[in-house]
């Protein structure tokens, strides 16, 4: 395999990319770089593409939606949750929704900057594993995730080719891409590499499945209820020690860290949509105290949740 041929473009898509389609309104990128960025996606959707080749750097700033960058000439770096990555040519970078990030541009290159809504896919209850594993940043490439990464670029690139095309039904082709896209993901990071837990439960991988997925439905309601580990344990049927490889599997990262985000993505909602007080937004949302609340904001959101707050506030 060639990963070149995957994301390469012909004359006639870098001319017709560089357009945004049905005379969309172009971005005031430069008037638009400030903290806190209110994406101006397509009238009636929640998703906005870009392929652009100016050598514009973008300082840190945060936004509500999935932005995906994939590099096509040039090599970019951008920083995520204080994370630095030096993206190559057919990279796909996946930034947290929320996630302060920067992007350096080199002096000569070609990037596609996709912006994507996810809350038509949260309604799905499916989605609550893929949600739980795109808390952090993730870069999907040839050498981090060979088994997937041809089928990745290829959906990206027929998004693309979706979104500058003329098809009636647009935006249908474009979010079964991202189903595809987001699907492919999961099932790799669930399956992939399952570690041999024989003997020490009675139950198979895929009854495990399904009790840790009916557990993140649970959750999505009940954060802000004080859960322990054994709690949650105790509910699928599992030995706490169990419970917390197979969660892990599952969603990339542990119970007690699972729940941080659920309670401080909701957090950040009542932050930017209601004036409660900060310390009745850390109690609504399963906080024990103002300081854990504080700490674990800054943790998450590198910033306090007053910053937070002012931050969209000044933009709104």
């Amino acid at each position: 395999m060639n990963p070149q041929k995957l994301f390469a473009l012909t004359a006639k898509e870098q001319s017709l990319y560089q357009i945004q389609p049905d005379n969309y309104p172009k971005y005031d990128w430069a008037a638009a770089n400030e903290e806190y960025e209110i994406p101006p996606f397509i009238p009636q959707t929640f998703m906005r593409f870009w392929y652009n080749t100016e050598d514009t750097s973008y300082s840190t700033h945060w936004h509500d939606a999935q932005e995906i960058i994939v590099p096509l000439e040039g090599v970019y770096t951008v920083t995520v949750q204080g994370i630095t990555f030096h993206l190559e040519p057919g990279d796909i970078l996946l930034v947290p929704p929320g996630s302060l990030h920067s992007l350096e541009a080199p002096d000569c290159g070609a990037r596609f900057i996709f912006l994507l809504e996810l809350g038509t896919f949260c309604q799905l209850t499916d989605f609550f594993q893929t949600q739980a594993l795109l808390t952090k940043p993730v870069c999907i490439n040839a050498d981090t995730y060979p088994e997937i990464y041809e089928q990745e670029i290829r959906l990206i690139m027929q998004v693309a080719g979706y979104y500058w095309g003329n098809t009636a039904s647009r935006q249908l082709w474009i979010y079964s891409c991202m189903m595809a896209f987001y699907a492919c993901y999961t099932d790799f990071c669930i399956h992939a590499n399952r570690p041999d837990f024989s003997g020490s439960e009675d139950i198979s991988p895929d009854d495990c499945s399904q009790r840790i997925y009916m557990l993140l439905s649970y959750l999505q309601q009940h954060y802000a209820e004080s859960i322990s580990l054994e709690a949650a344990a105790s509910k699928v049927g599992l030995s706490k020690f169990y419970f917390s490889k197979i969660f892990k599997q599952h969603t990339g990262q542990t119970f007690y860290d699972y729940l941080c985000f659920l309670r401080i993505q909701a957090s950040v909602d009542l932050l930017k949509n209601t004036s409660a007080s900060i310390s009745e937004i850390a109690a609504s949302c399963g906080f024990a105290t103002l300081s854990s609340f504080n700490r674990i904001f800054r943790k998450y959101q590198k910033c306090t949740p007053t910053e937070c707050r002012n931050l969209y506030q000044r933009r709104k």
